[in-house]
């Protein structure tokens, strides 16, 4: 049995021929792959930067597509295309599966090369989930990959699933649960379980261990902040959404010790302002602002644009 792909897996038919078309369409929902398109052409095919697409299509004769086919994504081109009722059916439509297999593969270790060179936290408590979601739904993964997002939410362990999920369908960013042994990754947003702290090994990977007894809030921003400042130095910064309470403060003047930068979500625009209030007054920060201004100076800052600083 294969394994699962890092991504959800889409396929889209795009052939000419009405009746190869319903035959490679059974073929892939025999094998257990979602449908999404199925057509003679490719214009509807929507991109999607947390999905694996790919296209079914063939050549004709003289060597061109029947169908123009989008940028994005993996073209499989099929030169035999079998009956459904054929005697050679059932061989053809595993060799599709092994096809399948082998791109979601190849993805998988694309992707898992793809360590970022530069880690934001986004830090988060009560009525920061929705400024998050905003915020992201307004940034867009770089081509190159090299900036990644860590996300620290005070949730409950049983809500952080559906956390992945929620960025994952509402945002352009893909996102994953930071697991044992695995890396921040360029155009991933890694979500933090409040059952574990986080360090970084030598290499970048990530350890999970006992969160410290002393930490008042789970998962801990302010130890999330100095494994950072520790691992990656100027290459990380964090951004304080809205929430409760003072995790973060310490963890502010640990990233900027570093050479790292922190933002504020301001707090007027907050939901509950107490965590950026008590930066702003006990911890140290680089800009103040809504989220949609954060959202677009961060866009500047990963365009390489310069920025005016604030430092407190």
């Amino acid at each position: 049995m294969s394994q699962a792909p890092d991504l959800p897996l889409r396929c889209s038919v795009l052939l000419a021929d009405a009746e190869q078309r319903y035959t490679v369409k059974t073929a892939l929902k025999e094998c257990g792959h979602a449908l999404v398109f199925c057509s003679d052409v490719a214009e509807s095919v929507v991109n999607a930067s947390h999905y694996i697409d790919v296209y079914f299509t063939r050549r004709s004769a003289s060597g061109s597509r029947h169908v123009r086919l989008p940028a994005h994504g993996y073209t499989l081109e099929l030169d035999h295309i079998p009956g459904i009722n054929s005697a050679d059916f059932v061989a053809w439509k595993a060799d599709i599966r092994a096809r399948v297999d082998e791109i979601v593969q190849r993805h998988d270790a694309e992707r898992a090369d793809c360590q970022a060179s530069r880690v934001w936290l986004l830090a988060a408590s009560a009525g920061g989930l929705k400024a998050v979601t905003e915020f992201l739904r307004h940034t867009i993964p770089l081509t190159n990959g090299n900036v990644g997002f860590i996300y620290a939410q005070h949730i409950e362990s049983s809500h952080v699933s559906q956390l992945v999920r929620m960025v994952r369908r509402q945002t352009p960013w893909q996102a994953e649960l930071a697991q044992e042994s695995s890396v921040v990754k360029g155009g991933v947003v890694t979500v933090v379980s409040p059952d574990y702290g986080v360090n970084f090994a030598e290499d970048g990977r990530i350890t999970l261990n006992q969160p410290d007894a002393a930490d008042r809030y789970r998962p801990s921003i302010d130890g999330l902040c100095r494994e950072l400042a520790r691992h990656y130095g100027a290459a990380c910064g964090m951004i304080a959404f809205s929430g409760m309470g003072d995790d973060g403060v310490d963890g502010s003047r640990a990233i900027i010790a570093g050479g790292g930068e922190v933002w504020l979500q301001s707090p007027d625009s907050c939901e509950v302002s107490a965590l950026p209030e008590a930066i702003l007054r006990r911890g140290a920060f680089d800009a103040c602002a809504d989220v949609a201004s954060l959202a677009k100076k961060f866009g500047d800052l990963s365009a390489g644009r310069s920025l005016e600083k604030c430092r407190q």
